[in-house]
């Protein structure tokens, strides 16, 4: 799951309406996005990050313009099947 984050300010939707969804059972619950067509998961919301949006990079139509990551995050969830990059901090959660 590779999102890429960016000021609130700076994105906007050029076409369609997003649906959102928040669980009701969390307290501090992130706000997640999806394309109203087909279901797609496009960027969350939290208030870890306030003024941002995480974008998931597989929507992007060239994502490669954006370079490589810069950091990773929730490690805690890694499987046995997912690969580091050398060189990148990570971290079990979101460093605080």
């Amino acid at each position: 799951n590779v999102t890429m984050a960016m000021p609130e300010g700076g994105f906007a939707y050029t076409q369609g309406t997003p649906k959102q969804f928040r669980r009701a059972d969390l307290p501090e619950p992130v706000t997640r996005e999806f394309c109203g067509e087909c279901g797609t998961h496009i960027l969350t919301r939290t208030h870890r990050v306030p003024g941002a949006v995480l974008l998931k990079v597989g929507t992007f139509d060239d994502p490669s313009l954006f370079g490589g990551p810069m950091v990773v995050i929730y490690t805690v969830d890694k499987q046995p099947f997912h690969h580091l990059p050398e060189g990148v901090p990570a971290f079990e959660r979101v460093p605080g």
